[in-house]
């Protein structure tokens, strides 16, 4: 009997497929660059606000010796336990008084992030491998479907030939032609893996826009948790090294240290 996971398939939710997003290089450096902005933006304003934060609660703290120090001897106990107690209501206060007041700036910072975020992920969708890039190279144009119908009854030779042409001619339209004219093939009549041609002729390409858009995804929840940290006063240990693990991984795609 087939088991649930042989009969049953993943349907795509296509009301969740943003439309009108290109999927040029050029987007995805226009998606890392916005992103890049505005993550800046939001930093920028999160340390403006632990500064202003920390000032003040170094002021309290300060008043509060001050009052200690100009007690009497016999009433500086009781004079501590009050400023203490005084200058924990105001730094609480102060908290919440940079939340309230930077609720909005934050929070429109944050959507603007997430839709950058959304339209990477929308993008990566269809960059899963540099065949599925390769796929949609030039589809639809005259000189792709030329090359298609000049290759569609080509033996395993031809094809190879073709291949070779297209890796030493940088022509990658006649190998999109050539993939595709091979992946409606059964496997025994494949010359050739279309992976392998794939990686050679768009390998770097996919490796650089898939580590931007990994960027981008990155700058949206390194801000997310930037801002959890701020809203609740303290940092997630396991989110922040789940973070610098990713920026790692991603800055190794991209060839930087």
């Amino acid at each position: 009997m087939p088991t649930t996971a042989n009969t049953a398939k993943k349907r795509i939710d296509f009301d969740n497929v943003p439309s009108g997003v290109s999927l040029s290089e050029d987007n995805v450096q226009r998606l890392s660059d916005r992103a890049t902005e505005a993550a800046t933006a939001f930093h920028r304003k999160l340390d403006k606000l632990q500064a202003t934060f920390a000032e003040a609660r170094d002021k309290y703290s300060r008043d509060a010796e001050a009052m200690v120090a100009d007690a009497s001897p016999e009433d500086r106990a009781a004079a501590a336990s009050f400023a203490n107690k005084n200058a924990a209501n105001k730094i609480a206060e102060m908290r919440r008084s940079l939340l309230a007041s930077s609720e909005g700036e934050r929070a429109e910072l944050l959507r603007a992030l997430k839709a950058y975020s959304d339209e990477a992920e929308a993008v990566a969708a269809v960059c899963v491998t540099p065949a599925m890039m390769l796929g949609r190279v030039a589809l639809g144009e005259p000189k792709r479907t030329q090359y298609q119908q000049q290759l569609e009854g080509a033996g395993p030779v031809e094809l190879e030939t073709a291949a070779r042409q297209a890796v030493m001619s940088g022509d990658v339209v006649l190998a999109a032609a050539v993939a595709t004219v091979i992946d409606r093939r059964t496997r025994d009549r494949r010359p050739f893996p279309v992976a392998d041609l794939a990686a050679r002729v768009l390998g770097e390409v996919h490796a650089r826009v898939n580590a931007k858009l990994e960027g981008v995804r990155l700058a949206y929840k390194t801000a997310v948790a930037a801002d959890r940290e701020f809203v609740r006063g303290k940092a997630d240990p396991l989110m922040n090294l789940s973070l610098a693990l990713s920026r790692q991984a991603a800055a190794e795609a991209e060839g930087e240290e």
